[in-house]
């Protein structure tokens, strides 16, 4: 029997950058609670963007946010990973090599945005994804930072590998959407994230179901047997999953967890 399900959320429940849900999710989620089975929404998204879209199930969810740098409920924070400062800050002076690039650097529960900032940056991070995000002159005296994502225009070359192979083996750089390359500490991950949740609730592989799209999802997707992908992501990551569901247009994830409230939490 399933006990446990992790899901991405953008590309994978939600179009990239927006907070507009099928609500029946909050129905079969709410369903799968009554069985028994948790669920942890997984992403490169802050704590507040998730417990927004997923407001009225949040009581009964566990959230994994900034790529694994944070573990909580919609109550208290259980895990934080924070970034060595030192390297963050020589990552912050890499990034002005970057002039079509903006960053977001995100603490345990707020975020920050440089003063200046071009307004449709701000609309994106405030009214879509509804990060609470506060403007700085700049990024001295900050509280620990577990993420600094690097947003980049979508209609222009993907950055990631000229951003992520400096820094191999110092931080954890991921492709974390089509716009964005999230940089975390060494070792962070969803699939690290999701290994706290699944010993703290002795839960098994075999008693899991992963859902994602990017490459960032692989580390999570790594840990289950029950591993799915949607029509639409990555190669890659097709390749890896043991099945390929429904585009998340055509809500793949949904018609799975239905599935599986049908069959009273087991998987066939």
């Amino acid at each position: 029997m399933i006990k446990l399900i992790a899901t991405d959320v953008d590309g994978t429940l939600v179009e990239d950058g927006t907070c507009r849900i099928n609500p029946e999710y909050f129905t079969v989620i709410q369903q799968l609670r009554e069985l028994g089975i948790q669920v942890a929404a997984a992403s490169g998204r802050q704590a507040d963007s998730l417990l927004s879209l997923f407001e009225p199930v949040r009581d009964k969810m566990f959230f994994i946010s900034n790529n694994g740098g944070v573990i909580g409920t919609s109550s208290r924070i259980l895990f934080v990973a924070n970034m060595d400062e030192t390297l963050l800050q020589k990552l912050l002076e890499d990034c002005k090599a970057f002039p079509d690039c903006y960053l977001l650097l995100s603490a345990a529960e707020e975020s920050y945005y440089l003063e200046g900032c071009p307004e449709d940056f701000v609309h994106l991070i405030t009214e879509e994804y509804r990060f609470g995000a506060e403007p700085v002159k700049d990024w001295k005296s900050l509280p620990p930072i577990v993420k600094a994502a690097i947003y980049h225009d979508p209609a222009l070359p993907h950055p990631a590998r000229v951003l992520i192979e400096p820094w191999r083996g110092r931080l954890t750089g991921v492709v974390s959407g089509r716009e964005w390359v999230d940089f975390i500490g060494p070792g962070v991950s969803k699939g690290r994230a999701l290994r706290e949740i699944m010993e703290s609730l002795e839960v098994s592989a075999e008693e899991i179901m992963v859902f994602g799209d990017q490459m960032n999802d692989l580390p999570m997707m790594e840990q289950a047997k029950h591993s799915f992908t949607v029509g639409g992501a990555r190669e890659e990551v097709k390749a890896a999953a043991a099945h390929v569901t429904a585009s998340m247009q055509e809500d793949g994830v949904l018609q799975v967890l239905k599935n599986l409230v049908k069959n009273k939490g087991e998987f066939t």
